[in-house]
């Protein structure tokens, strides 16, 4: 080869038998065993290029057919290579081509990893000199450990710089010798065609044989796996004083009473801190090394050692099963590393065992409710279950329960570190901003600020996305909890694998309300469908005394064009021609336009008038009452806010851009804009948005939302409802609360939510991947069905292309690694039985999402291909539907692009009416694999010319009707007694009666008489015959209700019983759920009889009432609580006379 002379390779320590026939296989040896202890990380990525380099030589070798561009992993799974050598080979080369990936994509290089990595590569060019190039195995030198060749530069006078200089050099001459060995290699690659199956079986067997010589087996190449888990995990396999194999122990169940494990990992102290059984393939062999397993870490503790931490595993799966703090084992993805498994051994010792006795940081997390919260998670750990799902609305502090929750793992030795998930950068700076501030002392760590992971904080903060790119630095064992904020379906189906790879704690956090919460959601975190682990909503934060939350009004108004659209058809003689006139006469009688696209697909001036007009004249206003209050407008789309934006300053030239502005994140400075909208004072009253959630925007002053687009997510909607719900206390003047807020709804979105929306069953967006993959199992079903051969083949091949791209790496696809492996051989795919199908329908097709789309394009067409060509073996009406498809999509080919014209045969025959005539899948197939690499030439509509049409003609027909909003649990006794309390607290300063009330001194009847009359007067809406009948009394002991209520300070209340949660943290999560139950009931009926506390709703806690939570001690403490409130019976009688 011209360009070697140049440069004079040196000689390699292990790959020079190989130089007479291969000498650029012994190069690239070479060349990784030198930089070996310089860069392990390279050395990986050079032996990734041996396995590549040593593929292709066996492709030559052999003389098999393939692609010019084929990757690397594209020629190992080629069926035509896997059946013509053995299976084990395939495993070692894929064990280089995994690990140098690993290094390519940002991996730890270890030296170790890179050592092991280079005794396989040895292997492998072993099996290359037996196999084709008559080497004897005995006559091939052993493996020899290559030493580090810094040591003896400075006999040399070498540099390190220089070495690698040199390195570089020989690196890209060899990479030059490649290319051109490739261009010669695949110059007549056309002519080669695959050879016969009985010629491939023999090929496989010759292999074999040779592997065999090697010793190549099933436990070899498990052993392959497991090292390499291993050594992920930070374990050196070949440092015996941590990584033991074989190691003997007493075992009496065994003749000789020596057993030997498989592994063991032992600890700094020379205790062991892991056992890991290693077992053949199989269910029963995995129970068996489960039960293995036990028996030698009962070993071990006989021995006098401390119990290990137990694992299993066949190489696919494995599980863990710390059976001293847990009685159940669990699958995991990869082993602990020796810092993981060494905090599960000092949680033996220093974890709290009753975590739910512990109360929160109060500083953080303070209400009775979220005191609840934490101490119900508490006890959902501590009974072995690892994940929970807590709901609550949005407002209530949902992350200071995080954070609390974080805080008191932490502190009783439960976690060493966390994870908080969100799913926007926005979100994630403000979730850094609250740890920081209430947990200043402890290291966090924001992940996404650069690639690699700061490994010594506590706390660790991150989007979905930064974390699914970066999760495979860290080992299983990693975090202690992660919480996953806004955690429903969809996030659940995207990032799955990050929620299955860290064996750890789970609690998700949600503000949807539960009926909205779909099924999938309650799996993942553990709980029964509709029964989370801990719920406060917006109803039990609005009706709680006081409320946490406020209250807000709904108002339906829309117009005829809102309800039913814009239609030509269907105008008044003005408007069509108002519409002829803005649009063009063609485009107007063409225009038909549906309700919910106003604003989308056309701006209607007259609708968008009438919104803002309803806004101006109906919404809560400021203090002074001439302007509306803080105000938040949904806009369909950014154009829209800004058309929106343009007409008010239009309408209101008074007001103009001063008052109303728009806020998206298109924005320069958009920071400073929310800033200003949220200072509560100021002429910046109407924010347009378009959704404004992305911004994650906090605005207590909010007191009129305006839905001027339809919302199809509850999520969303919920979401944005939440902008509204916050307190603001003296928001209309001193004691002047806001106390509600208005709804604005254009769209009809509540009647959509109320009474259209259904939760998708589980349904998630299918991807491109999937259902492409479907079209072809379809295609194989209906090939068997019609007994259609060439279909069948056709499809079968297709698929094992699309499972063989299947990468091994995904979480997803480890789960049904066996599966996967099992069909990449061909005769099970080719039985096509029922089994096989399902598994293919119900699990393979699933994992297609996994896989890299890489050109979306040419992977619609195979969908659309395997369409037709299931309808031509079917003999169906859709052949013709599919044909008109794709020479549709033909017909968009940019003919002034050079590879497009390279294909003008292949066009013009899938246009020509003898193609469709003569129709069959070998010439179907062939068009696809020819077009597929040129529809990314087609042209597309000509979007984004014009601007979006714009119409002044008249909308008519405005609805307008207050919505009944029902908030659960608020009954009618409830809004009555807040009324009437407004009312009382306004009437005291002048009214003797109620003094004397207030002062629990006796009343006569004429004037409790008079004092009711001025009441019902003077506030007609107020029903005190229902307030009677809610307390159980006659009109005669009206003065009793009204004592209780005046007497009634829900705050003082609230706080009683906060005071007491806060000075008894050994409580339990059932017996704060009393107490919580018990300040409702009391802040609602002002006082209790004893006899209640065995009545409903306790007996929601205990069916034995007060009595099976609280025990005979405890009862003092509570009676001393509740003394203000116990109501004597006998009172009632005495009252009045």
């Amino acid at each position: 080869m011209a360009g070697m002379n140049r440069i004079y390779f040196m000689k390699s320590t292990n790959f020079e038998f190989l130089r007479p026939e291969n000498n650029l296989l012994a190069n690239l040896g070479g060349l990784a065993e030198a930089v070996l202890h310089l860069d392990p990380g390279s050395a990986l990525t050079r032996l990734r290029g041996f396995a590549e380099e040593l593929t292709k030589a066996i492709y030559k070798e052999e003389l098999l057919p393939r692609m010019p561009q084929s990757s690397f992993y594209e020629l190992i799974k080629s069926p035509v290579f896997e059946d013509c050598v053995t299976k084990s080979l395939i495993h070692q080369i894929n064990f280089l081509r995994i690990q140098g990936n690993d290094t390519a994509h940002g991996g730890e290089g270890e030296l170790r990893n890179a050592q092991i990595a280079l005794g396989t590569a040895h292997q492998l060019a072993m099996y290359m000199g037996i196999k084709y190039y008559g080497k004897k195995k005995e006559h091939i030198p052993a493996f020899v450990d290559v030493k580090d060749p810094t040591a003896t530069f400075n006999q040399l006078q070498k540099s390190v710089s220089s070495y690698e200089k040199e390195l570089q050099k020989q690196q890209e001459e060899l990479e030059r010798v490649m290319e051109q060995l490739e261009r010669e290699r695949i110059k007549n690659i056309e002519k080669i065609e695959a050879p016969a199956k009985p010629d491939q079986q023999k090929r496989q067997q010759q292999s074999q044989k040779v592997a065999d010589s090697l010793q190549w087996n099933e436990a070899k190449t498990r052993a392959l796996l497991l090292d390499a888990m291993l050594l992920q995990a930070g374990w050196d396999v070949h440092n015996t004083e941590f990584v033991g194999q074989e190691v003997e122990v007493d075992f009496p169940e065994n003749p000789s009473g020596k057993g030997y494990v498989d592994y063991v990992l032992w600890g700094d102290n020379g205790q062991p801190l892991a056992v890991i059984e290693a077992k053949k393939s199989g269910n029963t062999n995995l129970q068996a090394g489960r039960e293995q397993a036990r028996l030698y870490a009962d070993a071990f503790e006989r021995m006098g050692f401390q119990r290990p931490i137990i694992f299993y595993s066949n190489g696919y799966e494995t599980f863990i099963w710390d059976d001293h703090q847990y009685n159940t084992y669990r699958p995991v993805y990869g082993f602990y590393s020796k810092d993981s498994l060494d905090y599960l051994i000092y949680q033996r010792h220093y974890r709290a065992a009753e975590l739910e006795k512990f109360n929160p940081e109060l500083s953080i997390a303070d209400r009775p409710y979220q005191i609840e919260a934490i101490k119900t998670v508490a006890a959902n750990f501590q009974n072995q279950r690892r994940k929970a799902l807590i709901i609550q609305a949005t407002g209530t502090g949902k992350t200071r329960v995080a954070i609390a929750l974080v805080e008191l793992l932490l502190r009783t030795g439960w976690a060493k570190r966390a994870l908080f998930l969100c799913d926007r950068k926005e979100l994630r700076v403000q979730a850094d901003d609250a740890f920081k501030q209430n947990l200043p002392s402890e290291p966090r760590c924001v992940i996404g600020e650069t690639n690699k992971i700061d490994q010594s904080a506590r706390i660790y903060i991150a989007t979905y996305p930064a974390m699914m790119n970066r999760f495979a630095q860290l080992d299983v064992g990693f975090f202690d909890l992660i919480i996953a904020d806004e955690s429903h379906r969809s996030i659940y189906n995207k990032y799955r694998d990050l929620f299955d790879y860290f064996d750890t704690l789970q609690v998700g956090l949600t503000a949807t309300p539960v009926k909205f919460i779909s099924r999938n959601t309650f799996d993942m975190f553990g709980c029964e469908t509709t029964d989370p682990t801990f719920e406060f909503g917006l109803d039990a934060a609005i009706n709680n005394e006081p409320p946490y939350l406020v209250p807000f009004r709904v108002k339906d108004m829309t117009t005829d064009f809102l309800r039913e659209g814009i239609h030509y058809n269907d105008l008044t003689d003005a408007q069509k021609r108002q519409l002829e006139e803005d649009l063009g006469t063609e485009e107007a009688r063409n225009t038909t336009i549906a309700g919910k696209d106003i604003g989308r697909k056309i701006f209607s001036e007259d609708t968008d008038r009438i919104i803002l007009e309803n806004l101006i004249n109906n919404g809560i206003k400021d203090e002074t009452g001439s302007l509306v209050g803080k105000t938040i407008i949904f806009a369909q789309r950014q154009d829209h806010a800004e058309h929106l934006e343009k007409l008010f300053c239009k309408l209101y030239p008074q007001y103009g851009s001063k008052v109303c502005k728009v806020i998206h994140n298109a924005i320069p400075h958009v920071e400073s804009l929310i800033k200003e909208f949220k200072k509560p004072s100021n002429d910046f009253r109407i924010a347009i948005s378009v959704d404004m959630l992305d911004t994650g925007i906090d605005v207590p002053e909010v007191v009129n939302l305006v839905f001027a687009k339809p919302v199809k997510s509850w999520v969303k909607f919920w979401q944005m409802i939440g902008r509204g719900t916050r307190l603001r206390p003296n928001l209309f003047g001193l004691g002047k609360h806001k106390s509600e807020f208005l709804i604005f709804d254009h769209y009809g979105n509540f009647d959509f939510f109320e009474q259209e929306y259904q939760e998708p069953e589980d349904v998630s967006a299918k991807s491109l991947l999937q259902t492409t993959f479907e079209a072809r199992l379809e295609l194989a079903q209906a090939a068997l069905k019609a007994n259609h051969p060439s279909a069948f083949d056709t499809a079968i091949e297709l698929l094992r292309a699309d499972i063989n791209d299947l990468p091994d790496a995904s979480i997803a696809v480890k789960r049904q690694l066996r599966v996967v492996h099992q069909l990449q051989q061909n005769d099970l795919l080719k039985k096509f039985d029922a089994k096989t199908q399902h598994v293919l329908e119900n699990t393979i097709a699933q994992l297609m999402s996994t896989r890299v789309l890489q050109d979306k394009h040419a992977t619609q067409l195979d969908k659309l291909i395997a369409t037709i060509q299931r309808c031509l073996v079917e003999k169906a009406s859709c052949l013709e539907d599919g044909r008109d498809q794709l020479l549709a999509e033909i017909d968009k080919l940019a003919v002034n692009i050079q590879a497009v014209r390279q294909k003008d045969a292949m066009i013009a025959e899938v246009r020509s009416a003898d193609f469709w005539k003569n129709l069959t899948i070998d010439k179907l197939e062939k068009a696809r694999k020819e077009l597929r690499s040129i529809m990314k030439y087609r042209q597309t509509g000509t979007g984004g010319l014009y601007a979006m049409p714009t119409t002044k003609t008249g909308d008519t027909g405005v609805c307008e009707s207050e919505r009944e909003v029902k908030i659960a649990g608020a009954n009618e006794a409830m809004i009555y007694r807040r009324r009437l309390k407004a009312i009382l607290d306004n009437m005291i300063a002048v009214n003797p009666t109620l003094q004397k009330i207030r002062k629990g001194e006796p009343i006569a009847e004429i004037e409790l008489r008079t004092l009711t009359s001025t009441i019902l007067t003077n506030h007609p809406s107020v029903s005190l015959s229902v307030l009677n009948e809610f307390y159980g009394r006659t009109a005669e002991q009206l003065d009793l209700t009204v004592r209780e209520i005046i007497g009634l300070d829900p705050q003082a209340i609230e706080d009683h019983f906060k005071g007491f949660l806060h000075l008894h943290p050994t409580l339990t999560a059932q017996q704060v759920r009393f107490m919580n139950l018990l300040k409702n009931y009391i802040a609602q009926h002002g006082s209790i009889v004893i006899e209640k506390l065995y009545d409903a709703p306790f007996t929601a806690v205990s069916h034995q009432g007060i009595d099976g939570v609280f025990t005979a001690d405890d009862v003092g403490e509570l009676i001393s609580v509740l003394k203000p409130f116990i109501h004597d019976v006998s009172e009632a009688t005495n009252a009045t006379y």
